[in-house]
């Protein structure tokens, strides 16, 4: 889950971070999915690179050389961590156990493509209803492993040193460091 080299420690910070999302849910102003929030949307920046991992999955269509690419959580982490929130604080529950299983489970990405993000959260995470074909890392040239790893991986996942290419690529017109614009979004 964490670097060992790291002095991060992610029960440490999940555990404060469960704690602040319980005491914000408990207001009566504010709804379980405003609470989870707290997380996905505030704090999960500053953690992403020690927790997010990367699935080794592509979906077809990043490989397009103009694709606008996105680390698409295919777990349902928003979906996930909402309802979790809702069942704390109806059976007042105060146990971070969950929230930690839940949050280092549900950082698992894939690369997609930013219309299949939208797609995929439509379809509630269902691929094939949302028509998005995955491939291995393995199975892409090392042109592409390289363009994706410099573009999306580096920087965003805890385990992009796994998925960078070992192998000389060549100079690739459709590849270029100005081809595929990435913006991640949790």
């Amino acid at each position: 889950m964490t670097n060992p080299n790291s002095p991060f420690d992610a029960e440490a910070r999940l555990t404060a971070i469960y704690e602040e999302i319980i005491w914000l849910a408990r207001r009566s102003d504010i709804t379980p999915s405003e609470a989870r929030a707290c997380y996905t949307h505030v704090t999960s920046g500053r953690l992403r690179r020690y927790l997010r991992m990367f699935s080794g999955r592509i979906s077809q269509q990043a490989l397009q050389p103009d694709a606008v690419l996105r680390l698409e959580h295919f777990k349902r982490l928003q979906t996930t961590l909402t309802k979790l929130v809702a069942k704390h604080l109806r059976e007042v529950i105060s146990d971070p156990s969950e929230f930690i299983h839940i949050v280092t489970d549900c950082e698992q990405v894939h690369i997609v493509t930013a219309r299949e993000n939208y797609e995929a959260m439509k379809a509630g995470g269902d691929y094939p209803k949302a028509g998005i074909v995955l491939l291995e890392w393995h199975t892409i040239p090392p042109e592409a492993q390289s363009h994706l790893w410099k573009k999306v991986l580096r920087g965003r996942v805890s385990n992009a040193q796994a998925y960078k290419s070992k192998q000389p690529t060549r100079t690739n017109q459709s590849l270029d460091s100005t081809a595929g614009r990435c913006e991640v979004h949790l």
